[in-house]
């Protein structure tokens, strides 16, 4: 279908307002190319190398070609969904329920979470930060402003210690996952914030040093995970076969089902299925014009 490596570019503003056959939605019901999204912070090998099955997949069920793009952020994705410019994405479970929240895309699957933690802080093991009410004062480095692991669920985890951004300690968005470690272990920033399933991957691939980085606190488990979601405008046949097949696809392979939460999916959620997030996001006082 695609080599994601050699497609992978960026969703561009000149994309989303000039190149109005960007998607393959306008005017096209059974052919050409259909363009998958998904959210930044995934420019380590190894991450790519997980996420290209998940394209390679949705190009096979909608018996499409495929073409990836990653918007410069979380809802970068969102908005590129509800102007049409992308057909189908995989986006996170915070970016999906305001997504919803505020209209003009399509929930199609939605992951069953697990009971694992969501999310870790991260501090030098020499820090002297040894509890949460210690990270008063520091500067604490989130992923991005629309990441469910990376920002929503520590930031939540800091609110109910009472620790609140600008006042009680600084904030700043590193872009990647790997990019906040990074500048934690060079010393750039006190705490990251970052996917719990994460720590053992980049353990493993020598981006976290486990005798200088250590664990200082975990999040609760998320409600539910990843999901799959598709423009309004998207060919009904097409997003049909992607909810039918994808379940079934992602359940049968462990590393996939990691991705995206769980091995169980919900096809077509109400919304009340997201609002255990959106209450996480109106605790920490967050709204979609916050993080766009």
């Amino acid at each position: 279908m695609h080599s994601l490596p050699r497609k992978l570019t960026l969703l561009t503003a000149a994309c989303a307002l000039a190149l109005t056959g960007c998607s393959s939605s306008d005017g096209d019901s059974g052919s050409g190319e259909l363009v998958f999204a998904f959210p930044p912070g995934t420019d380590d090998p190894e991450q790519l190398a997980q996420i290209e099955p998940v394209a390679d997949i949705v190009g096979e069920l909608a018996g499409r070609e495929v073409v990836t793009e990653s918007p410069a952020d979380y809802m970068g994705v969102v908005e590129a969904l509800r102007q049409g410019h992308v057909d189908v994405a995989f986006l996170s479970p915070f970016a999906t329920a305001i997504g919803q929240q505020a209209g003009g895309l399509d929930v199609g699957l939605v992951w069953e979470a697990g009971d694992e933690p969501a999310s870790v802080l991260m501090v030098r093991a020499d820090s002297g930060i040894e509890t949460v009410d210690d990270v008063a004062g520091q500067q604490v480095a989130f992923v991005d402003a629309g990441s469910t692991t990376g920002h929503f669920m520590p930031r939540a985890l800091l609110a109910e210690a009472g620790l609140e951004p600008d006042e009680d300690y600084e904030m700043t968005f590193s872009g990647g996952h790997d990019s906040g470690l990074l500048a934690l272990q060079q010393g750039s920033v006190d705490v990251a914030a970052t996917a719990a399933q994460l720590v053992d991957v980049f353990t493993d691939a020598g981006v976290i040093d486990p005798d200088r980085v250590v664990v200082l606190a975990e999040s609760d488990p998320l409600p539910v995970g990843s999901a799959i979601v598709f423009s309004e405008d998207v060919d009904p046949g097409v997003r049909e076969q992607i909810v039918a097949g994808m379940p079934d696809r992602v359940a049968e392979n462990e590393d996939m089902a990691l991705i995206f939460g769980g091995h169980s999916a919900v096809a077509d959620p109400a919304p009340e299925v997201f609002a255990p997030l959106l209450e996480v996001v109106e605790a920490v006082g967050l709204s979609l014009e916050d993080i766009r």
